[in-house]
């Protein structure tokens, strides 16, 4: 029964802590991010300057998204070369290539460029940018700040394809001389546990073997052919980065095929609060590509060899029980975050919240908007979660509404069939 209770609580506390994520950022959006794209739009502000005031912009917004789920929830980040990722953020532009076994790298990347002090080292806060499926810029709030403010890639169709959009947005950034750190997950998609999903799996293992790799456990095969595009525009460093995410002494991120695998998600992260945070440790390794290279399948092959490999030593030394052994821990470093810088951040929200909420007497459309937003946040997460039997929680609200897409498309199949 105490357990029982606790897990409500934990639940609700996920719940709470989601929904402050989303009052306060769209509190942000509607208050700076979209006069901001309305005087861009309207030519009062000019591609550079637009895109530094959003930078400052994304700063302010930051903390309020990663306090949560990230720093108040217990949330451990740990990295094998601080220097590189120095070296990475002081670069105007960087290219980070990553293996995509949760929904919340963007939060680890988020954590990473705003981070001040790196192992001793004072280093600059970095505006993080996401090369990502388009359908996340439609999802509520989250989605629309990343599309209006961030100023992410999404890619419709193929890389290939969105070449054009992808060059412009790279070099509105460099012509503006902003700093951006870019993601670039080359596997695509995360897979879950449905038919299709390992369907896929099985597609990229028998990838692999036509390849003449032995196939891969840990990792998907990477999409390369539409790499070429960001490869071949960024200036400053490539960066491989392979991700593991440990939890209770567990590989979380394990074996595709195993029935142990977990997706971490935001409520993964959440869930911290009630003992049980997540590790996450971060392998970096530069890559050296040449800018005028037309095929680079066979080095991105060769590099997720590699972190499959590492993910596989991550999964033999905890089942062994030797993860803490001073022999493989000793090539990590924490990543410290200001606790109280955090909760000023908050507090600032909060109180700037209660200030307009008083200026303009509406302190009750305030609590009555959070309660709404609350509300739907619970409910479209448990639909969601019931209806696929897992949370899949990137941004809020994306378990209830690929759900019920999911659900939409199925019954639409099936009428067709029958018909």
């Amino acid at each position: 029964m105490k357990d029982k209770l606790k897990s409500l609580a934990v639940r609700a506390w996920c719940h709470f802590a989601i929904s402050l994520l989303c009052f306060n950022v769209l509190f942000d959006l509607a208050l700076f991010g979209v006069p901001l794209f309305m005087f861009y739009k309207m030519r009062f502000l000019s591609p550079s300057l637009f895109l530094r005031c959003t930078t400052f912009l994304i700063n302010w917004t930051t903390p309020i998204v990663l306090a949560m789920p990230m720093i108040f929830s217990g949330t451990k980040i740990y990295c094998n070369n601080l220097d590189l990722l120095i070296e990475a953020k002081a670069s105007e532009s960087s290219l980070l290539l990553a293996n995509h076994g949760s929904r919340i790298d963007w939060m680890v990347g988020m954590l990473v460029g705003f981070a001040r002090n790196l192992g001793g080292k004072t280093c600059d806060c970095v505006r993080v940018g996401f090369v990502c499926e388009a359908m996340i810029q439609f999802l509520p709030i989250i989605g629309w700040y990343r599309k209006i403010v961030a100023r992410d890639i999404f890619v419709w169709r193929s890389f290939k394809q969105d070449a054009p959009t992808i060059k412009m947005n790279i070099q509105d950034f460099i012509v503006a001389r902003e700093k951006r750190m870019l993601f670039l997950s080359p596997e695509g998609v995360v897979v879950d546990f449905g038919t299709k999903d390992f369907e896929y799996i099985e597609a990229c293992r028998q990838f692999c073997i036509e390849q003449k790799y032995d196939p891969f456990d840990y990792v998907l095969t990477p999409r390369y052919k539409g790499s070429l595009c960001l490869l071949q525009n960024v200036e400053g460093p490539i960066i491989s980065v392979c991700i593991a995410y440990v939890r209770d002494g567990k590989l979380q991120n394990c074996k595709l095929l195993s029935p142990d695998r977990v997706v971490p998600d935001i409520y993964t992260l959440n869930e911290g609060i009630g003992g049980s945070p997540v590790e996450v440790y971060i392998h970096l390794k530069r890559m050296d590509i040449a800018q005028d290279i037309s095929d680079p399948k066979a080095i991105f092959l060769e590099n997720y060899k590699e972190k499959d490999n590492i993910l596989k030593k991550w999964d033999e030394h905890l089942q062994a029980g030797t993860a803490n052994c001073d022999s493989w821990m000793a090539q990590f470093a924490p990543i410290e975050s200001n606790r109280l810088e955090y909760i000023l951040y908050q507090s600032s929200h909060a109180l700037l919240m209660l200030f307009l909420g008083v200026l303009f007497e509406g302190l009750n459309e305030l609590v009555m908007a959070f309660s709404v937003l609350f509300l739907l946040v619970t409910a479209c997460h448990t639909i969601g979660s019931t209806l696929n039997s897992t949370s899949m929680e990137s941004v809020p609200f994306e378990t209830g509404i690929k759900a019920i897409v999911a659900c939409w498309l199925k019954a639409k199949s099936h009428k067709q069939k029958s018909n």
